[in-house]
């Protein structure tokens, strides 16, 4: 049988021994292997960490406990430009109609006037008066002439970021108060005569009428403050008194007339004081209020002139020519001048 295997016998008849257990080059090499793969995966993750760290900003558990000063950026807020309200072609061909028809009326009015006797052309030279007047205005007020700028500052008020002004610039006709100025009293003296109104009445009327008109002006021209509507509170009064005179005092003058005379005077200067009332109306809601657009303003303006200066005009002077009892007769120096009355006779004893 053959031998079970054991230690092989060398030449010398001696035992060789089994293999030793040291590492062999091969395991060597893995070993070597998979440090250099931990050493890579060590720097990797170094880098992933220094990485992230840079990218998300650390939290200071401290910041909170600090006060900052400083506040959230204010966004940028540019004022408004200024607005312009001026005549636009609206207004400029309201100003041209108005100026036609003050001359038309003028012509008719100086016509009729030839066609009665001297001492009934009272009414008809102060209504002709009256339109002439305002046809002259009128047409230069539709030529550009007479107007005046005007500039106020108005707060804008926001929500979220700080107020700013805006300016609006408004154009103001002033040669239409020349005009009511000088027709005002010529109006206002028809009324007297048809009405038989004292001269004292007359004159108080007259200085209510240029008041109202006055303080209008001023109220026109205030800055934006409450000074404009003290102004427009003068002027309110002034217009009260105005419809005690001719309203009240008026008609109390006229019950001593005829039943016809009453009845003129009465419907006239209703129509008279109602067309006065739209200039205050019209003075706070345009110049002072800028509730009302510069052609709204000229276009009211304008039916108060056509009604006061040529429609009470034709009223009173129709109702002059065709009834007897409102004849308006004035004789004397009107008609026929001074002559012998409060003449100086010198006698020749004192002119020697």
């Amino acid at each position: 049988m053959r031998p079970a295997p054991g230690p092989v016998a060398s030449a010398t008849h001696g035992l060789v021994e089994e293999p030793s257990l040291s590492p062999t080059s091969k395991q060597i090499g893995i070993a070597n292997m998979i440090e250099d793969a931990l050493k890579k995966t060590v720097t990797v993750t170094q880098t992933l960490t220094e990485t992230v760290t840079k990218a998300v900003p650390s939290h200071d558990p401290t910041s909170s406990w600090t006060t900052t000063t400083s506040v959230a950026p204010i966004p940028t807020v540019i004022p408004d430009h200024p607005t312009f309200q001026a005549v636009d072609t609206a207004a400029k061909r309201t100003l041209w109609v108005v100026t036609v028809l003050m001359a038309l009326s003028s012509l008719v009015f100086y016509i009729l006037s030839n066609r009665v006797q001297l001492p009934k052309r009272v009414i008809h030279y102060l209504v002709a008066t009256a339109t002439t007047v305002s046809f002259i205005i009128y047409l230069a007020l539709a030529t550009g002439q007479g107007m005046d700028w005007k500039y106020d500052t108005y707060n804008h008020k926001h929500k979220h970021v700080p107020d700013t002004e805006y300016g609006i610039v408004r154009q103001v006709l002033w040669l239409r108060y020349v005009n009511w100025f000088l027709t005002g009293p010529l109006i206002l003296a028809s009324l007297t005569l048809l009405s038989g109104l004292p001269g004292a009445s007359l004159f108080a009327a007259i200085v209510a009428d240029w008041v109202m008109l006055g303080t209008g002006l001023f109220g026109t021209y205030a800055p934006n403050t409450s000074r404009k509507w003290i102004w427009f509170a003068l002027s309110a009064i002034a217009f009260i008194t105005l419809i005690y005179h001719i309203g009240i005092k008026g008609t109390r003058a006229a019950n001593n007339r005829d039943s016809h005379t009453r009845r003129l005077f009465s419907a006239i200067a209703s129509v008279a004081l109602l067309a006065k009332a739209l200039y205050p109306i019209t003075l706070a809601a345009g110049p002072l209020s800028l509730k009302l657009g510069l052609t709204g303003e000229t276009i009211l303006f304008a039916i108060h002139d056509i009604v006061i200066q040529g429609i009470l005009g034709y009223w009173l002077v129709i109702a002059n020519d065709a009834a007897t009892g409102t004849n308006l007769y004035v004789d004397g120096f009107w008609s026929s001048g001074l002559g012998n009355e409060g003449a100086i006779r010198i006698n020749e004893e004192e002119g020697a």
